[in-house]
């Protein structure tokens, strides 16, 4: 506690501080994803095997519902869709191209074998002649965020214009939407709150109102004006309003659920829902944490139609109703004592004061107060004001935090433990063993014990999941296709109200079937390995038995480093010799030139202290540096602190290449094992592993003067530093194999979502490739854009492109090259069905190679969904491709078989197949699945440079410029992979 105004604790408004919070990740995942990511890169699996992973066991509160996937009926897909995107392209080639705005579909694509899929879609009805009007809300003074609840509560409850019976629905934030008009001369709305403030955490006299409400007219549409749009095959652009119009159609749809207390809303567009009564489905992912399957829904267009896409998702929860203390046990069994985690872990949970007396809230409820945690006690903590705490290090326990108490001239500096027991008579167990939190702010903190701290429940846990949770929480999303689809159509339409029609209310009637689609199974690419050995995946799988790489690498002395685990841990790996000895025949018998590893190899035992870890691999690389430019480390622990800074040592700062195992999993590890090192190994050091056949690379294995790229922007998560910049990464072929990608990685300014410095990355590439080539530059280069959401196509057109063409005009003499530029979509809702056994593989998922372009997409965009790959196991998760700009795939000259849409599926899927690190296609485009591992390998980076700057880089300024430099040495080598 502090000496200001400890006592009084806010009083909470309404439901808002349980339900979850209106905040996103910025790029959240759909299946296995939590809800969070503060790191919404979340849990995916699609990160090679293209899966949503996980567990098939429905968790507590349920079990699986059957699944009629194969067996409901099927509908043909819809005839007068199908002659309406004919007619539209037909119609769209007439008119000429406008500047400046999105590549026209030119086809749909016809090669393949036709098959029909259900999509998780369903069409949506209104009532006829309805009209929806969306109101903006402001509330004079401004509220806080608990308090902004409980004005709109109150409004529901006690304005008459609610009264009415007027339907109406609300975002629960600024926006409320109804189906009549309100009254012109209607007066504004006045509520108070008793008993103290809002959800806040600092003092006692906070504002408790009076607040004034005004609602003011922002706009009023008509579904079916939208739907004659959707219609007219000369309507070649976006809805006049379509975002507006969408997001109002969004909050219709969870207008129901928005009303029911048992049911938590998350999202940034507060568009997941999950169950949190007798119901819920869940499972423990350690360190206090739960996961939790719900529902996503969003209003999306078609052709000639308005749909509903309805999936599973996953969510993290804190486990509420128990102690805050409960949270840090749990949370120390994951992370140990880990200062820096800790305070951005706990950062935005809402806690109940258990100490401080039971109030009267605002809605006549009595309950205990409610305290926000900022974090926990820190040494800056205060530091403004007068006789500041004094608090010994960051994440002090009781007894090791002092405030001052009383005023200045008769006051003293008291320990929480100190205070507690004067002021409330209260003996706390935990006072030298556990953090205090800060439930004010830095410049103002108020200090409580987790022991008097109670979690409210459905809190969403937005930070970066560890590498167990992350694990548990896989298993448990890890569903098959006839899971997730009975799932969707039993509970997902309950959930919003649809089952029993509760949508009608609002003029809207979803259908409660999926729609069916046309599909077609592309064939898997021939792939060559060295001596001209021709390799046909199936299934999109092959293996490397009697095969060597179609280039293997050259490599110098070599040795290995074997950091050890701490003294009193046990190690299942004893002496590495004769598994580093398995290895080396392994990259020998995969064509790798090189001589045996030298002898004795170094060992580091580490210890507990994460600062003399890093000094001493600091000092190993620099010794190592001298004579060996490659390393294999064996590490002992799948957590990344060591893993990173091994990286940072390595790449940047000695350009000593290195490849990591785990001890463990090189203990007895089988042939697959060091094949699949092998293969990372060789591309490490410039080899090529296999290269598509001619006919399947189609004009650039021809040609040979195609660069194809990759990019992505990737952000900080909600526990990295908050100076932590935003991450951008460039890769490119090297040559017409596509079996080499080195690349770029630059740190920009924080959450900035277009490429700062793509024209100097660009340039760095053609420059390679250039010296690769015999000083030729590509004719043409194809580039893979990798987090790019719906909303962001015109800032790739407008800031992204031009950056790409300024960087060939630096170097280009005479012709310009063909630049096409498809975003690749994995972050999305779109699930696909099997409707028949012979079109599903093993797990129940299309056989790999489905690519879908009619039903699901949008006339005016060129755009096809294509799975790739064959999960393992789960749900696969299709890779949705939009072509945002094309000079190559329409141009007769560089595709001479005049079959662009074509040309553009069958191509992507065979690069697919050349990821080069295992045997299996992947989800989406390798190009830019390798620039989403650049970026997290700059993550890393960058832990590894705050980490051995002590954590004093306070400039997010200090992150640029050199900080992300690959040593001279490895800049053109995979190092990430």
């Amino acid at each position: 506690m502090s000496g200001r105004a400890h006592g009084d604790l806010p009083i909470r408004g309404g439901r808002g501080g349980d339900r979850g919070g209106s905040r996103g990740g910025s790029r959240g995942h759909g299946d296995s994803g939590s809800s969070s990511r503060g790191s919404d890169r979340g849990y995916s699996g699609d990160r090679g095997r293209g899966s949503d992973r996980g567990g098939s066991h429905g968790g507590r509160g349920g079990s699986e519902p059957p699944s009629g996937m194969l067996t409901d009926p099927v509908e043909a897909p819809s005839a007068h869709v199908h002659a309406l995107e004919d007619r539209y392209v037909a119609e769209s080639a007439k008119a000429r191209p406008e500047s400046g705005t999105l590549a026209r579909r030119p086809a749909y694509g016809t090669q393949g074998r036709s098959i029909v899929l259900r999509a998780n879609f369903f069409p949506m009805e209104f009532k006829p002649n309805v009209k929806f009007h969306s109101y903006r809300l402001k509330i004079r003074p401004e509220p806080r965020k608990g308090q902004q609840m409980f004005v709109l509560e109150s409004m529901f409850r006690k304005y008459p214009l609610f009264n009415k019976g007027v339907e109406i629905a609300t975002d629960g934030a600024t926006e409320i939407v109804t189906t009549e008009l309100f009254p012109e001369d209607r007066e504004p709305f006045t509520c108070s709150m008793s008993g103290g403030s809002g959800q806040g955490s600092g003092k006692s006299k906070a504002n408790t109102g009076p607040w004034e409400a005004t609602l003011t007219l922002e706009s009023s549409f008509s579904p079916s004006d939208m739907m004659a749009c959707l219609e007219d095959i000369s309507h070649r652009r976006e809805i006049e309003n379509e975002s507006p119009c969408l997001r109002v159609l969004n909050i219709l749809m969870s207008a129901y659920p928005y009303r029911n207390s048992s049911v938590a809303i998350i999202g940034k567009g507060r568009n997941k829902f999950f169950r949190m009564d007798k119901r819920k489905q869940s499972a423990e992912i350690r360190g206090g944490i739960e996961a939790v399957r719900g529902y996503y829904s969003s209003v999306r267009l078609g052709a000639g139609r308005i749909f509903l896409n309805l999936n599973v998702t996953h969510g993290a929860f804190f486990n509420g109703g128990g102690l805050l203390s409960e949270i840090l046990i749990a949370f120390a069994q994951i992370h140990g004592k880990d200062r820096q985690v800790i305070g951005r872990y706990l950062k935005g949970l809402k806690v109940y004061a258990l100490h401080l007396d039971v109030r009267e809230n605002g809605s006549g409820e009595k309950e205990k107060p409610i305290r926000t945690i900022f974090g926990v006690a820190d040494v800056g903590d205060g530091c403004k004001g007068p006789n500041p705490p004094r608090v010994k290090q960051q994440a002090s326990s009781a007894k090791n935090v002092q405030f001052w108490m009383g005023d200045e001239k008769n006051g003293k500096y008291v320990t929480i433990v100190e205070y507690f027991y004067k002021t409330y008579n209260r003996k706390l167990k935990h006072v030298d063993d556990m953090p205090v939190v800060n439930v004010g702010t830095r410049d103002r903190p108020v200090y409580l014990p987790a022991e008097v701290c109670e979690v409210l429940p459905r809190q969403p846990f937005r930070a970066e999941p560890s590498t167990i949770q992350r694990q548990n929480m896989i298993k448990f999303s890890c569903r098959r296709p006839p899971q997730n689809y009975a799932s969707i159509m039993t509970e997902g339409l309950d959930i919003l109200g649809i089952s029993e029609g509760h949508t009608k209310a609002v003029g809207i009637k979803p259908g409660k079937e999926m729609i069916t689609v046309p599909a077609r199974i592309l064939n898997a690419p021939n792939l060559l390995y060295g001596g001209k050995k021709v390799t046909s995946p199936r299934n999109g799988s092959w293996n490397l038995v009697n095969t060597k790489f179609f280039q293997g690498a050259s490599i110098g002395k070599w040795t290995c480093l074997w950091l050890r685990k701490r003294t009193q841990e046990v190690e299942k790996l004893t002496n590495p010799e004769f598994e580093m000895d398995a290895f080396y025949r392994k990259l020998r018998d995969h064509g790798l030139s090189l001589p045996p590893p030298s002898k004795p190899y170094i060992t580091v035992r580490l210890n507990s202290d994460d600062g003399e870890n890093r000094g001493m691999i600091r000092e190993v690389f620099k010794k190592v540096a001298k004579e060996f430019p490659f390393l294999v480390v064996l590490l002992p622990t799948t957590e990344g602190k060591i893993f990173d800074y091994v990286k940072y040592a390595g790449d940047l700062k000695t350009g000593v290449i290195t490849h990591c195992m785990l001890s463990s999993k090189l203990a007895g590890a089988n042939e697959q094992y060091l094949s699949n090192n092998a293969m990372k190994v060789n591309l490490r050091m410039g080899g090529c592993n296999q290269l598509l056949q001619p006919a399947s690379a189609r004009f650039i294995g021809a040609a040979k003067n195609t660069m194809v790229v990759g990019l992505d922007v990737t952000h900080p998560s909600s526990t990295d530093p908050e100076v932590f910049p935003s991450v951008a990464a460039i890769v490119a072929s090297t040559d017409y194999r596509m079996g080499q990608w080195p690349g770029e990685v630059r740190a920009q300014t924080r959450r900035q979502e277009h490429i700062e410095f793509l024209k100097e990355m660009m340039l760095t590439r053609l420059n390679l490739w250039q010296k690769t080539n015999s000083g030729n530059l590509p004719q043409n280069i194809l580039v893979y854009r990798d987090g790019v959401s719906e909303g962001q196509f015109a800032m790739v057109l407008a800031e992204e492109l031009p950056k790409i063409q300024a960087a060939a005009k630096a170097v280009y003499r005479g012709t310009m090259p063909n630049i096409t530029i498809i975003v690749c979509g994995k972050r999305h809702n779109v699930r696909f069905y099997p409707t028949n056994a012979k079109d599903q593989d093993r797990t129940s998922n299309p056989l790999n190679g489905c690519v879908v372009d009619r039903g699901v997409t949008r006339p005016i965009y060129w755009d096809f969904y294509l799975q790739a790959q064959s999960p393992l196991q789960g749900s696969a998760r299709p890779a949705h491709y939009i072509v945002i700009h094309d000079e190559i795939f329409t141009n007769s000259k560089v595709n001479t078989d005049r079959k662009p849409a074509d040309m553009v599926q069958e191509l992507t899927h065979s690069i697919s197949y050349m990821m080069g690190r295992a045997t299996r296609s992947i989800s989406y485009s390798t190009p830019a699945f390798l620039a989403d591992k650049f970026c997290d390998r700059g993550r890393k980076y960058l832990l590894a440079y705050y980490f051995e700057n002590n954590q004093q880089v306070t400039d997010a300024d200090k992150f640029k410029g050199s900080t992300l430099n690959l040593s001279s040495v490895c800049q053109n080598n995979m190092v990430y992979i």
